[in-house]
């Protein structure tokens, strides 16, 4: 105990007795040398009892190093006794009186977990309970799979390794992705891992997240000295009123930070009481995801900091008390040296798009999530702090400066998606019960879920809290209507599935929608949708390589990087596919004049060549059956007049012969309609005929200039090749030079680097030479086809031709909408079934193919069960030259088809057809009775495992 000091010792003589509160207060005032009012020292010691009956015990001992540490509280807790800030105080002692925050602290307050209110099987309701799936807040009805296993990435390597890219100590990190890519679940990972405050700019319909930063963000312009738009920076009122926006924001921001350290020193406290353990970070980030955990009754977070602006403090008292606030936070604080604090800012799009006319600096205007980070960092720079910024849109533009302020932020698109089937099926199963999994129904619900699902979480997890909800019931139904409400189509074969099982309908969520799709955007969107659509009927892929001008593909949610460094950006989800070609379709995109009309000579956007090259096969594909006029699709200088009927043909071995076949538009046709011949062996393996795709797109190095081949074959039988070229510069220019395009198909130029396969472009049979050169007829692919007059083709280079653009656009009109979405959803269910090459078939398989063309062959599976087949590539002998025998080369021998319907599978989709399954509005799944359901087991089921998830419900946020 130090001896008092003489001023000490005078303040003592003149307060010998401090019992009441009017003394003590006066004594307090004395003693700290009127550092405090005599206001605040009367308001501290009558609201805290506990305090002034510890400076009695120092003035009775005259304890001057107690005297002094209470001097010390007083004064950097004396702003909390500011006469405005009552309502604050009594709602922190709300908070600390009704003992929640200790019991979260110490792991025994554990949240109810979610169970569904539907009927079950006693093994389904337990299966559901087991998930442990916590219990929403203000919306209990749909499960919180975000929420599923919280914590768990730090035991996978894979995610533990993009949780630290992501949360590095090196730098800030901007994450962006589009929406339901899972990044506030890494968000939510990370901050189970590190000390950080979570704020979100939005609110969702779950309500996770507190409401002070949103009321920031939304209320901020309410005020009566708020300018919204700034005036012109000559004028005499600019300075001031920006100024006045800086301060206003770097108030409000400042109210929430001091809320939110104040309740987290309260945590910290409790926390240092019971020893510090890594399992209370998790536990302080739920209690900011449900911020109603430790107030019951309020946000606590939100009403803090509206008790704060409502006292109005001067910007100093502010100051200070978040500088007190942090002081004492550090000497509770346990943490290693080289450990951050994470400042954790989610919903930033929404932030990004707010008062972007209310800020200005040397880079232009700017929004006022600038000015929250700015705010931020000059409150909490000095500490070790790090900033995690995630948004769908966070403007670059906006984040660069010559003196090196955002210099230490990286850019981030580290999110994953479910893109391995496997991966995908274990992650979906853990959420089943195991007997509904490994059942017939259940494996085919895998399939269909793969399918129509992948890409990002957000579809994944939003299906599964469908299912969770209706605990599994009439699961096929509830997918075909999740598809539809989505994307306002329901899947062709959906009633297959869902034939035997009883109506259920859900309305939870919004279609896509079409925003962002229009004239307006065709400098990305529309192009691009168009390229993923078109990409998907040939090849059953969409694009992985699509334009990042703007990112307006990432922020219109149809796009999402496939890289963690924002650099690469797919197109190519189902559910996001489907609902944009519908639109497109409906709009008539998918004319070919409109085509060549809108797209090759209107956009902005060069049309890429193999987009051109889907194009064009997924329609000649529809044009070329007989009776066909070659005149239909192209526009031929120098042909004989002979040469009118043809049809599309494909060569297979039969008996080591290569023989033609038709090529018929059967189910399994679409999505392998264009082999990408990519290297020297795809080129040879599609010319020696081992592939089953009609049309193979021979690409160049420069990937500028795309051949694409296919056979046609006339009425008497010859065959000829038919090469078209098709390159950036005759799809989008005008100045097109068709001589020279007629000449670089010369086969011996096609392939001066590749000379062995001139000898396989020989081997079609019955080779019609009049055509060209080793039976080829060249085709300029321009979109200027119009101006391709005789003259500019020379007499030594035909016969050869332009494209028809007026008769490939009847090719379109013969397709309906329903139709047209037929065809992309065989595409889409094809995915699962890669092509292969097919072997030769042996004179006695030959032999033993069906008599009649376009018909089923009935085959014996492994098991001893008949099952129906389809006509695998959709091919079939030709006529005349196999004197009516019907080859289905797939179904024979090798089984690699696996149809799963059951009973007259032939089905045509032309436009002369059936229309497909295109049901609106009612909800209701139609029985067929002339169909069996189209599921059958499947044997490698594997385990669960854990992945990432996101927040399903509103899929497409604004």
């Amino acid at each position: 105990m130090c001896a008092l000091t003489g001023s000490q010792q005078e303040a003592l003589q003149e307060f010998p007795d401090i019992e009441g509160i009017d003394l003590a207060s006066r004594y307090l005032h004395s003693y700290t040398r009127e550092k405090l009012s005599l206001e605040v020292c009367a308001t501290i010691l009558s609201e805290d009892s506990t305090l002034h009956e510890k400076l009695r015990e120092a003035h009775r001992s005259q304890d001057s190093e107690a005297l002094d540490s209470i001097c010390v509280y007083v004064t950097q807790n004396a702003w909390r006794f500011h006469p405005h800030l009552q309502k604050m105080n009594e709602l922190i002692h709300k908070i600390s009186s009704n003992g929640q925050m200790a019991p979260i602290i110490r792991g025994e307050w554990k949240r109810p977990f979610w169970i569904s209110k539907h009927e079950a099987s006693a093994k389904t309701t337990d299966h559901i309970e087991s998930l442990h799936i916590p219990l929403g807040s203000l919306n209990e009805e749909i499960p919180l799979i975000i929420l599923h296993q919280l914590g768990n990435f730090k035991h996978d390597m894979l995610l533990r390794k993009r949780l630290d890219r992501i949360f590095s100590p090196s730098n800030h990190t901007f994450l962006v992705n589009t929406s339901g890519t899972g990044k506030t679940k890494l968000l939510f990972e990370g901050l189970c891992l590190h000390w950080g405050f979570y704020l979100t700019c939005a609110v969702d319909t779950f309500f996770l997240g507190a409401g002070d930063l949103p009321s920031v963000v939304n209320e901020i312009s309410w005020g009566s000295s708020w300018t919204p738009r700034l005036p012109s920076s000559s004028s005499a009122n600019y300075t001031s009123s920006l100024q006045t926006n800086l301060r206003l924001t770097y108030r409000a921001i400042s109210e929430v930070l001091l809320a939110r350290l104040i309740l987290f020193k309260m945590y910290l406290e409790i926390c240092s009481k019971e020893g510090f353990c890594l399992e209370q970070r998790q536990r302080w980030l739920e209690s900011q995801i449900f911020p109603r955990d430790i107030s019951t009754t309020f946000d606590s977070f939100g009403m803090l900091k509206s008790a704060i602006a409502d006292a109005r403090l001067n910007d100093k008292d502010l100051d200070e008390a978040i500088m007190h606030c942090l002081d004492e936070i550090q000497n509770i604080w346990e943490v290693s040296i080289d450990d951050f604090f994470y400042i954790v800012l989610d919903e930033a799009n929404v932030a990004s798009r707010k008062h972007e006319e209310a800020f200005e600096d040397q880079y232009g205007h700017y929004p006022i999530l600038k000015e929250i980070i700015r705010s931020l960092r000059q409150r909490m720079g000095h500490l070790p702090v790090r900033f995690v910024v995630s948004g769908t849109i966070i403007p670059e533009e906006h984040f660069q400066s010559s003196v090196g302020e955002w210099d230490d932020f990286r850019w981030c698109s580290d999110t994953g998606s479910f893109d391995d089937p496997e991966e995908h099926r274990r992650y979906v199963s853990k959420f089943m019960p195991t007997e509904f999994a490994s059942s017939v129904t259940g494996q085919a619900l895998l399939d269909r879920i793969w399918q129509w699902l992948r890409g990002r979480h957000r579809y994944t997890a939003s299906f599964l809290a469908v299912l969770l909800h209706n605990s599994f019931r009439s699961p096929h139904t509830l997918l075909g209507h999740y598809i539809e409400r989505i994307t306002e189509y329901i899947p062709h074969d959906n009633h297959e599935y869902s034939g035997e099982e009883e109506a259920r309908y859900n309305g939870w969520y919004a279609p896509l929608g079409s925003r962002g799709l229009g004239l307006w955007s065709l400098s990305t969107v529309t192009v691009e949708m168009h390229r993923a659509a078109t990409s998907f009927l040939s090849t059953s892929n969409g694009c992985i390589d699509c334009l990042k001008e703007g990112r307006i593909l990432i922020t219109e949610d149809y796009g999402y990087f496939i890289d963690p460094d924002c650099a690469q950006i797919a197109l190519n989800e189902p559910l996001t596919i489907t609902s944009g070609a519908s639109w497109l379709k409906k709009n008539s995109y998918f004319g070919f004049a409109k085509f060549i009309r809108i797209f090759c000579k209107r956009s902005e956007v060069a049309v890429h060549p193999t987009h051109f090259a889907h194009f064009l096969a997924f329609w000649l594909a529809s044009l070329l059956r007989p009776p066909c006029k070659i005149s239909d699709a192209f526009r031929i200088i120098g042909l004989p007049a002979t040469f009118s009927q043809v049809k599309l043909v494909t060569c297979t071995k039969i008996a080591q012969q290569i023989e033609a076949v038709d090529v018929h538009l059967r189910e399994e046709i679409y999505g392998k309609l264009v082999f990408m011949a990519n290297s020297a062996e795809d080129i040879l393996s599609w010319f020696k005929h081992e592939r089953d795709e009609p049309f193979c797109a021979l690409l160049s190095s420069s990937s500028n200039t795309v051949i694409l081949a296919f056979c046609l074959q006339l009425a008497d039988e010859r065959s000829f090749w038919v090469f078209v070229r098709i390159s950036s510069k005759s799809t989008n220019e005008e100045d097109i030079d068709f001589a020279q395009e007629i000449d670089d198909l010369h086969p011996t130029k096609v392939f001066h680097d590749q000379p062995d396969v001139l000898p396989l472009l020989s081997d079609l049979p019955n080779l019609c030479l009049e055509v060209g050169e080793l039976g080829v007829l060249r085709i300029s692919g321009s979109s200027w086809a119009e101006r391709a007059t005789e003259d500019k083709i020379p007499a030594e280079q035909r016969p050869a031709g332009v494209l028809n653009i007026d008769g490939l656009d009847m090719a379109e009109k013969g397709v309906p909408h329903s139709e047209f979405m037929r065809r992309l959803s065989l595409a889409i269910v094809q995915t699962k079934k890669k092509v292969e090459a097919a072997p030769p078939l042996t004179v006695e398989e030959h032999s033993k193919k069906g008599k009649k063309r376009g018909r089923s062959s009935t085959v014996v599976d492994e098991a001893g069960a008949v099952t129906p087949t389809i006509i695998g590539t959709g091919k079939t002998k030709s006529t005349r030259s196999t004197k009516g025998i019907a080859v289905d080369r797939r179904a024979a021998g090798d089984h690699r088809t696996k149809s799963l319907k059951s009973t007259k599978v032939d089905v045509a989709t032309g436009p002369d057809t059936k229309p497909g399954n295109d049901h609106k509005g009612t909800g209701r799944t139609v029985r067929s009775g002339r169909r069996q359901p189209r599921i059958r087991t499947r044997s490698d089921r594997v385990e669960a495992t854990g992945a990432s998830s996101s927040t399903p419900y509103n899929l497409r946020k604004r």
